[in-house]
């Protein structure tokens, strides 16, 4: 697919701090529906590129798509008009603590639409529903595990019924079993809304479990070395790939 027709792309995204490149001619093109993914070891300029593609970094050179519109290029009314249509779940939650988890999700509803308050509650009690905490309206963060607080998390970064979800290791501190039941769940809300997610992560358990496509950073060549379904490559993948795939040991 071509990255102009693409629901998100990059191309030819060199990424940098400085005189330090983190990675360089990156290529991707995403489909509609997809949960993609991508993958490496830590360090290697996963959480870098999506603060790339959310605008929270410039590149060094290349462009991010939306559509068939420069992201990269876009003036920052336009950046505004394409950022209203993804949602973000950050790895540390990102909740307002002194705010109860129904006031935390009816935020990005009261700042971007002109819903009634009686919608907006009906609203954010659907959301809450969704993830499984109906009934956890008045709690507050703080009040709930760290898996709740994850998916508190993730009912308000779909609060807006996004076309795109960003999600950065989503697993990050959780148990293997919360971070299979959040795969669970992230699959749900996929396709509940017809939501494309973009996932970043180094747990090989949610990317066998989850990705539609994956995307491998190498740190070490500073460029993207493999890309296609889990399964393929954690099979056939290069030696780095099928190591990463294996828990960092080389056949």
């Amino acid at each position: 697919m071509n990255v102009t027709e693409a629901i998100l792309g990059v191309r030819d995204l060199t990424m940098a701090f400085g005189d330090r490149v983190v990675m360089e001619h990156l290529d991707l093109a995403i489909e509609p529906g997809e949960i993609y993914v991508v993958m490496g070891g830590s360090g290697c300029g996963k959480s870098t590129l999506l603060r790339h593609m959310l605008g929270l970094q410039e590149p060094a050179s290349g462009e991010v798509f939306y559509g068939s519109e420069s992201f990269t290029r876009a003036l920052p009314p336009d950046r505004e008009r394409m950022l209203r249509r993804v949602g973000v779940l950050y790895q540390g939650s990102a909740l307002w603590t002194s705010m109860t988890l129904a006031e935390n999700v009816a935020l990005p509803l009261q700042q971007f639409t002109k819903l009634r308050p009686g919608r907006i509650r009906e609203v954010v009690e659907l959301k809450l529903a969704l993830v499984g905490l109906h009934g956890f309206e008045e709690y507050y963060p703080w009040e709930l595990s760290g898996g709740m607080q994850k998916r508190a998390g993730l009912a308000r970064a779909i609060a807006l019924d996004p076309e795109i979800l960003f999600i950065d290791e989503p697993s990050a501190s959780l148990d293997p079993p919360t971070g299979r039941r959040l795969d669970r769940l992230i699959l749900e809300i996929r396709d509940a809304l017809h939501t494309t997610v973009v996932v970043v992560t180094h747990d090989v358990a949610s990317i066998l479990g989850i990705a539609t496509r994956a995307l491998f950073l190498d740190g070490e060549s500073r460029r993207s070395i493999a890309e296609g379904s889990p399964a393929e490559l954690r099979d056939h993948g290069p030696e780095a790939v099928r190591a990463f795939f294996a828990g960092g040991i080389l056949p």
